[in-house]
């Protein structure tokens, strides 16, 4: 007979449940190895009060596929790494190893308000395993918020003051 303690499931709820504490998330706490996977950058906030001008997110490795949508009143650029080879079928082009949005004059993201940035990746074959998804996000007045770090050994999640955020890779479906 299969029995479960409410300490049990909580302890496995909080396990999935996304981190409460970083700021610049993604719309998923889990993928499918080897999937395609839509992403939204979640931006819920300035920098101290002050407007989001720029977002920027290294890829991480194993991550291929990296398509960003446009978002009117913004740049979109993607940096890509020359010396490696793209990893076949869809994905011919050099690895992409950054991506960033820049407002254009006028479309800086207030304070007061929420934005989501969009793209497509397919996760690396990586089941059991974290990805971990940087940001950083720079502000009007100079201001810059590094979402980039991740614990070390023995550390939670919750140790970690700008915490990047992870994604945990499931077996594919």
């Amino acid at each position: 007979m299969f029995r479960i303690t409410f300490a049990a499931l909580g302890t496995a709820l909080l396990a999935c449940a996304p981190p409460a504490h970083a700021h610049v998330t993604l719309d998923t706490p889990q993928a499918a190895a080897l999937a395609y996977q839509r992403l939204a950058i979640r931006v819920p906030h300035g920098c101290e009060g002050a407007a989001t001008t720029a977002l920027r997110m290294q890829v991480p490795d194993g991550v291929t596929g990296v398509k960003p949508m446009p978002k009117p009143g913004w740049t979109l650029s993607v940096a890509t790494d020359p010396a490696k080879p793209g990893a076949g079928g869809h994905d011919e082009s050099p690895p992409v190893r950054e991506v960033a949005w820049r407002a254009e004059p006028g479309h800086a993201l207030p304070d007061a308000f929420y934005e989501e940035f969009i793209l497509r990746v397919r996760m690396p074959d990586a089941a059991g395993q974290t990805v971990w998804f940087p940001f950083v996000q720079e502000c009007d007045g100079g201001k810059v918020s590094r979402w980039i770090e991740r614990p070390a050994a023995g550390q939670g999640y919750e140790d970690v003051s700008r915490p990047a955020y992870p994604v945990r890779i499931v077996p594919r479906p």
